[in-house]
């Protein structure tokens, strides 16, 4: 998860609050609290009497002020947010009434030199303030694993602005809660609002690939290894396409990736060892195979060649993945650091299982094929 860096693209140079020519002694008392007292208790009491009043009903600068002296400054991000969209809804009954934007007391300056005039204008730049706290607010909790105060910020951050961020976000935060159904409504709203986000299809492959749908998961991670220029991504996205492809019985994919997937990681013991795991999987499938088919010419009056030659052929390239997955396991257990008694398990497996396939099972299949005439491929 990462936070939203906060860079501040307004140089205040000077006040930002709005003016018109009607005013209240309520809005003055305000303005001169926070101003001149620092009290921003007293002046947030005096805006709200200000807001409610008839004079100010098509006024767009007690809610500016509020937004913007009051809430700011105290981080009250809710609130300010909520003041910064009423104070969008006066201004345009005020150009309803006047053909203009109701303009600021005095301009804003933008660190790239743009001079902002008018509260419209003003009201993006603090909205997108408002968001960026919000959102790392959302992910600290995260970070502290507190998701249901998480997603509170993260519906907030929603309402701020319609960002794929909040989708991407949320729809992580219900898959941690076990969600999965409002996790999928996030995800589509997310995929709806930019059909090529790559942390969007990576969720979406994620999802697919714990429902077992195999060919969807694989869609979507090929569109994400297209786009992505993420060394990190790209090896997570690899190493579960290995799997991916293994379960479709797309072996020569499987092993294309795996050869990829070391090349990118030659010093990292846990990649070895997953590959080993690959290519054991692609033994024990074959080895399975075959052995079914052994048994069926054990139990036969007369072995069919076929069945034997797929037999044989089985447990070659049983014998063949094993033998690779042997020099993976020990390939991590030179890499590894210290003792590591799932590579030593997973080394002594396979010298078993390879022993047994030299040793017993093709002996006795070139033996059968001897006795019955049988020539193998």
């Amino acid at each position: 998860m990462y936070r939203i860096l906060l860079s501040m693209t307004l140089a205040l140079f000077i006040y930002s609050c709005a003016t018109s020519n009607a005013t209240t002694m309520e809005f003055r008392t305000a303005t001169t609290a926070v101003r001149s007292e620092r009290d921003f208790k007293k002046g947030e009491e005096y805006a709200l009497k200000a807001l409610d009043m008839e004079t100010h009903a098509n006024d767009a600068k007690v809610a500016y002020f509020l937004a913007i002296e009051i809430y700011k400054p105290r981080k009250k991000w809710e609130e300010m947010n909520t003041m910064l969209d009423l104070a969008l809804s006066r201004n345009e009954k005020f150009k309803s009434n006047t053909g203009l934007d109701q303009p600021l007391d005095r301009p804003l300056v933008l660190e790239d030199r743009t001079v902002i005039r008018t509260i419209a204008e003003a009201i993006p730049v603090y909205k997108e303030q408002v968001w960026m706290n919000v959102f790392n607010q959302a992910v600290d909790l995260i970070e502290q694993q507190n998701f249901d105060k998480a997603i509170k910020k993260i519906t907030l951050a929603k309402k701020v602005s319609e960002r794929i961020e909040n989708y991407n976000t949320s729809t992580l935060l219900f898959l941690e809660k076990g969600d999965d159904n409002k996790a999928k409504e996030e995800l589509e709203k997310a995929l709806s609002l930019d059909p090529e986000n790559e942390s969007a299809l990576k969720t979406a492959g994620d999802i697919a690939f714990k429902e077992s749908n195999l060919k969807l998961a694989d869609e979507y991670y090929q569109k994400v290894l297209k786009k992505t220029s993420n060394d990190n991504l790209k090896n997570e996205i690899i190493e579960t396409l290995v799997y991916v492809n293994v379960e479709l019985k797309k072996y020569e994919e499987a092993i294309e990736y795996s050869k990829e997937l070391l090349e990118n990681n030659m010093d990292n013991p846990d990649i070895y060892y997953n590959v080993g795991v690959i290519h054991q999987r692609l033994a024990t499938e074959f080895y399975d195979s075959g052995n079914d088919d052994y048994k069926t010419c054990i139990d036969s009056d007369k072995i069919d060649s076929d069945i034997l030659n797929k037999s044989y052929k089985s447990f070659n390239s049983a014998l063949r993945m094993t033998e690779l997955a042997l020099d993976y396991f020990m390939d991590a257990s030179m890499l590894e650091v210290t003792d590591n008694s799932s590579t030593k398990s997973a080394i002594d497996d396979m010298k078993r299982l390879r022993k047994n396939i030299k040793n017993i099972y093709i002996p006795s299949l070139e033996q059968m094929s001897s006795d019955n005439n049988i020539n193998l491929n």
